[in-house]
C-alpha cells in the first residue's frame, strides 16, 4: 500500500470517528455497542501507526505532541476529561445490556467516573441509535423491588434479572424489569425532540 493510499484511509477513518464523537455528544451513536469501540480502537492503532511510519516527518512530529498535549490536559482538572475519554474508548463502566426488541435496548452502567449506576434506553434508527431515556438506576431499583427505609441495596452490584418491552409510543416507553425476583412494569418519558434538555 502507498503511503498515499495510506493517509487516505487514515483521514477517512478519522473522518468517522470525529463524526460519531458528533454524534455522541448529540445522544446519537452507531447501532449497536461494539461498532463505536471498534471505530474508536481503529483510529487509535491507526494513529499509532501513522506516527511510527512517517516520524521522520515534521507535522507527524506536531500532530504527536498535539495528541499527548491533549491527554495531559485531560489529566490535569482531576482526571475527570481523563476518564471520560476512557469510558469512551472502552468498555468500562458498562455493566449490562439486554436487547429488548429489534428497536429497543437497554444499558445499565456508569456513563462517568463520577456519575450513579444508570438505565440508558436507545432506539435503533437505521445505522444511528439515539438515547431516549436515561433514569437513575437506584429509581429502577426502589420502584420494583421497595425495599423498607432500612435495607440498603447496592445498585452498583444489583443485576437486572430480566427486562422486557411492554409498550412503546412517541410519548413514553414501558418496560417491565425482574429484580431480585420481583417485577414492576415501569413507563419512561421519550426525550425523541432535540430540545427537550432545554
Amino acid at each position: 500500500m502507498s503511503n498515499k493510499n495510506i493517509v487516505i484511509t487514515y483521514l477517512a477513518v478519522t473522518l468517522v470517528f470525529l463524526f460519531g464523537i458528533i454524534l455522541s455528544l448529540n445522544n446519537y451513536s452507531f447501532a449497536g455497542y461494539y461498532i463505536d469501540k471498534i471505530i474508536n480502537w481503529l483510529w487509535l492503532l491507526m494513529t499509532i501507526f501513522i506516527i511510527v511510519r512517517f516520524w521522520k516527518k515534521k507535522v507527524i512530529k506536531v500532530y504527536f505532541g498535539l495528541l499527548i498535549s491533549g491527554i495531559i490536559l485531560s489529566i490535569l482538572p482531576m482526571m475527570i476529561p481523563f476518564f471520560g475519554i476512557l469510558h469512551y474508548f472502552s468498555t468500562i463502566g458498562c455493566e449490562q445490556r439486554i436487547q429488548l426488541d429489534d428497536t429497543y435496548r437497554i444499558e445499565r452502567g456508569r456513563p462517568g467516573a463520577l456519575y450513579k449506576p444508570l438505565i440508558t434506553i436507545y432506539k435503533k434508527e437505521g445505522i444511528f441509535e439515539k438515547q431516549i431515556s436515561i433514569i437513575p438506576y437506584s429509581d429502577i431499583i426502589e420502584k420494583t423491588v421497595q425495599p423498607s427505609k432500612e435495607t440498603y441495596l447496592d445498585d452498583k452490584r444489583l443485576p437486572i434479572q430480566e427486562a422486557k418491552l411492554i409498550n412503546a409510543n412517541q410519548d413514553s416507553i414501558g418496560i417491565e424489569y425482574r429484580i431480585l425476583n420481583k417485577q414492576k412494569v415501569i413507563y419512561h418519558k421519550n426525550k425523541l425532540n432535540w430540545f427537550d434538555d432545554l
